[in-house]
């Protein structure tokens, strides 16, 4: 009995070790961004991972960009940072982000602009 404690105590210490903070930020593509108009076509999504790999997704919530996500591990947390000078993704968008991270145990936190 002892040693299926210690046994399951050391899974779930190398679980939460695993966890880790990403970050998706909301940026625009500098030599896209048009002098006058609608700049939708600029607006990326940068997702920056703990392990220094970066991907770049003109959707916010894009088949590949959930490809990445679900390889995360339970516990992690991935944080929105938004631009408050760029149109916020439609609610309807974050909400299946959520709810795709909440499906594989990842938190999808989303930083206040202002």
């Amino acid at each position: 009995m002892k040693t299926l404690v210690l046994l399951v105590c050391l899974t779930l210490a190398g679980v939460a070790c695993r966890a880790e903070d990403c970050h998706l930020v909301q940026t625009q593509v500098a030599d896209e961004v048009p002098m006058h108009g609608p700049v939708d076509k600029a607006t990326v999504y940068v997702l920056l991972c703990p392990d220094h790999r970066v991907y770049v997704f003109r959707a916010f919530d894009s088949h590949e960009m959930e490809e990445i996500v679900k390889h995360f591990p339970r516990g992690t947390v991935l944080h929105y940072d938004g631009n408050a000078l760029i149109a916020s993704p439609k609610q309807a968008e974050i909400d299946k982000l959520k709810a795709f991270c909440k499906s594989k145990g990842i938190t999808l936190e989303l930083t206040p602009t202002s």
